[in-house]
């Protein structure tokens, strides 16, 4: 695998970290998105509601998370993760952090919850519709369907249950809103 020379430039400069609050709020959080937000959380309300009850993670919330990483689903990324967290792994910068990201990924592989060509993801290899490391993947991604299968690319109630696991488990409060 050769380094993508994309996935470096692009490490080295992140949207966070160039954008006011301001403008980084305004480009992740437009009314059209706060529509279809509102539209998503009609049509998976069931589903929210059970995997809120489970979690203690608001649906509101688990919808917000969604939307703003992924725009519910509709953009998870351009890299064949892989080859992402390769080149990132060989870069002096975070090597030591995206090779363990790079294991964590071979073993998502490796037991089975994705295909190699499937599994796409942002240049830093966030994946499926939470964004999730690899790492994250391993502690937080839940079979909520029980197939199987922890699929947060195309399966809802895996995505939203892995979100609002994630979520719970770094101390979401069901009984506030933050």
């Amino acid at each position: 695998v050769k380094p993508i020379p994309r996935v470096i430039e692009l490490d080295r400069k992140q949207p966070e970290f160039t954008l006011s609050f301001k403008e980084y709020m305004q480009r992740v959080t437009p009314q059209a998105r706060v529509k279809k937000g509102r539209k998503q959380f009609a049509q998976n309300k069931q589903i929210l509601s059970e995997i809120s009850k489970k979690y203690s993670v608001q649906p509101q919330f688990l919808i917000a998370f969604w939307g703003i990483e992924t725009d519910f689903g509709r953009v998870t990324g351009g890299f064949h993760v892989i080859p992402a967290l390769a080149t990132l792994a060989f870069d002096d910068r975070r090597s030591k952090f995206f090779r363990r990201e790079l294991h964590f990924a071979l073993r998502i592989l490796e037991d089975g919850h994705i295909a190699a060509d499937a599994m796409v993801g942002s240049w830093a290899g966030a994946m499926g519709q939470p964004q999730f490391m690899p790492s994250s993947f391993a502690g937080y991604a839940v079979d909520h369907d029980n197939d199987g299968r922890k699929d947060i690319w195309t399966t809802k109630p895996d995505v939203f249950a892995s979100a609002a696991n994630y979520l719970s488990r770094y101390g979401w409060r069901g009984d506030e809103r933050w």
